[in-house]
């Protein structure tokens, strides 16, 4: 049993290594100034391709570090929900930015089953004040 989760954990560090080179890569290209401008200017973000490339990159790094995984998760999601917002905006297909999300979230339960335990798991249950019965 405890070869499995070391081979989960494996798959969805390579997954989320995948998707960080992603973010890094087209990152770095938006920072550099290295994307064709008319790419971005179509979807009305002509002006803000650096800044989006350095979150991309930035939320890249909090994926990748253990401590951080959480927030890069959230950071990642977000990024992929406004790609997908973007090119349904345009009519254009958005099936491979789903994908990268739904991998963004398979290798962060790969990587750590406590990351989305609050989705079916029970409730957590708070301690009852001192002083009150609880009920």
């Amino acid at each position: 049993m405890k070869e499995r989760k070391n081979w989960a954990k494996i798959a969805g560090m390579v997954v989320h290594i995948l998707i960080g080179a992603l973010l890094i890569f087209t990152g770095s290209q938006k920072v550099l100034g290295s994307v064709p401008p008319e790419a971005l200017v179509k979807y009305g973000l002509g002006e803000q391709a650096r800044l989006i490339g350095a979150g991309a990159i930035l939320t890249a790094l909090l994926l990748l570090l253990r401590r951080t995984s959480s927030l890069g998760l959230l950071f990642t999601s977000a990024f992929w929900g406004g790609a997908i917002c973007i090119h349904m905006a345009h009519g254009e297909h958005y099936l491979l930015q789903t994908v990268f999300l739904v991998l963004s979230w398979v290798g962060a339960h790969l990587r750590n089953p406590a990351t989305l335990a609050s989705l079916w798991g029970s409730p957590l249950t708070l301690p009852s004040p001192p002083g009150e019965r609880a009920g």
